[in-house]
Protein backbone atom coordinates (compact mmCIF):
# COMPACT_ATOMS: atom_id res chain seq x y z
CA UNK A 1 0.00 0.00 0.00
CA UNK A 2 2.95 2.34 0.63
CA UNK A 3 3.94 2.27 -3.05
CA UNK A 4 0.38 3.06 -4.13
CA UNK A 5 0.18 6.02 -1.77
CA UNK A 6 3.49 7.30 -3.13
CA UNK A 7 2.16 7.10 -6.70
CA UNK A 8 -1.06 8.94 -5.73
CA UNK A 9 1.00 11.66 -4.04
CA UNK A 10 3.06 12.10 -7.21
CA UNK A 11 -0.09 12.33 -9.36
CA UNK A 12 -1.45 14.94 -6.95
CA UNK A 13 1.72 17.02 -7.36
CA UNK A 14 1.38 16.96 -11.16
CA UNK A 15 -2.31 17.83 -11.03
CA UNK A 16 -1.67 20.93 -8.91
CA UNK A 17 -0.14 22.53 -12.01
CA UNK A 18 -3.49 22.34 -13.84
CA UNK A 19 -6.19 25.03 -13.55
CA UNK A 20 -8.91 22.62 -12.38
CA UNK A 21 -12.06 23.31 -10.36
CA UNK A 22 -12.83 19.73 -9.42
CA UNK A 23 -10.84 16.60 -10.04
CA UNK A 24 -11.55 12.90 -9.70
CA UNK A 25 -9.11 10.22 -10.74
CA UNK A 26 -9.96 6.54 -10.26
CA UNK A 27 -7.41 3.80 -10.72
CA UNK A 28 -8.84 0.31 -10.86
CA UNK A 29 -6.51 -2.44 -9.69
CA UNK A 30 -7.34 -6.16 -9.57
CA UNK A 31 -8.39 -6.10 -5.89
CA UNK A 32 -9.12 -2.44 -5.21
CA UNK A 33 -9.85 1.00 -6.60
CA UNK A 34 -7.73 4.02 -5.71
CA UNK A 35 -9.47 7.39 -5.88
CA UNK A 36 -8.05 10.90 -5.81
CA UNK A 37 -10.71 13.60 -5.42
CA UNK A 38 -9.98 17.30 -5.01
CA UNK A 39 -11.58 20.66 -5.55
CA UNK A 40 -10.03 24.11 -5.69
CA UNK A 41 -12.20 26.74 -4.11
CA UNK A 42 -11.62 30.37 -4.83
CA UNK A 43 -10.86 32.26 -1.64
CA UNK A 44 -13.53 34.57 -0.30
CA UNK A 45 -12.68 38.25 -0.61
CA UNK A 46 -10.94 40.40 -3.18
CA UNK A 47 -8.50 39.08 -5.71
CA UNK A 48 -5.64 41.51 -6.36
CA UNK A 49 -4.26 39.55 -9.37
CA UNK A 50 -4.93 41.23 -12.75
Amino acid sequence: MFEQQRVLNKIEQWVERLPYRTLKIEIELPNQTLTLEKSKERPIGFDDRR
